[in-house]
């Protein structure tokens, strides 16, 4: 006799899932600014003369330009150098008549050397002598300057981002229903009972 056999058939159960992820959205206005400045400030500007000084006095006193209280002390600087030279002179020459008993003839010597005229010595120069006798001295001018400017008011306003950020969804669905099925194969089966 053959044996009946049982075949049993399943399916599973499957479960299906959808989803929807909208993206984030950030919106942000620009800040509101307020700038408010007086346009009326001080403005002070002040400045000093340059000065210029130019002392040419040594060269104009090499090409003989000279004041009138140069001259007089130059003068009397000269008068006083030949009255101390012709003292000498005088001192020299009674030394030498004062020994005329030693011999010799010192009165001939003497008339030999005063009428000598000494040969005059002439050279060559530029006037002025250099670029040291002309003094040069400058004094730059000074400028100041003092600005009072008001500072000027800002205001800030900052708008906040206005974030918005959507629900994302998942449903969640039943795709396939389980099933299960016998079924008897082979022999005979007393299906009454």
């Amino acid at each position: 006799m053959s044996m009946v056999q049982v075949h049993i058939h399943q399916q599973p159960a499957k479960i299906g899932m959808t989803h929807e992820r909208p993206p984030m959205q950030i919106t942000q206005r620009p800040a509101d600014l307020d700038i408010q400045q007086e346009l009326q400030g001080t403005l002070e500007m002040s400045t000093t003369d340059p000065v210029l000084r130019i002392d040419q006095s040594a060269a104009f006193a090499d090409a003989d330009v000279k004041s009138i209280l140069v001259r007089n002390e130059e003068h009397a600087n000269r008068a006083n150098q030949n009255v101390l030279s012709y003292i000498a002179k005088v001192v020299q020459d009674g030394d030498a008549l004062r020994s005329i008993e030693n011999g010799g003839n010192p009165i001939a010597a003497l008339a030999e050397g005063r009428g000598l005229i000494e040969p005059r010595q002439v050279t060559y120069a530029a006037v002025p002598s250099g670029t040291e006798k002309v003094r040069i001295d400058f004094t730059p001018s000074e400028l100041t300057i003092r600005s009072d400017w008001p500072d000027p008011q800002i205001n800030v306003q900052v708008n906040e981002p206005e974030i918005t950020i959507p629900r994302w969804e998942l449903s969640i669905y039943q795709q396939q229903k389980n099933q299960i099925s016998f079924e008897a194969v082979g022999g005979s089966v007393d299906r009454g009972l």
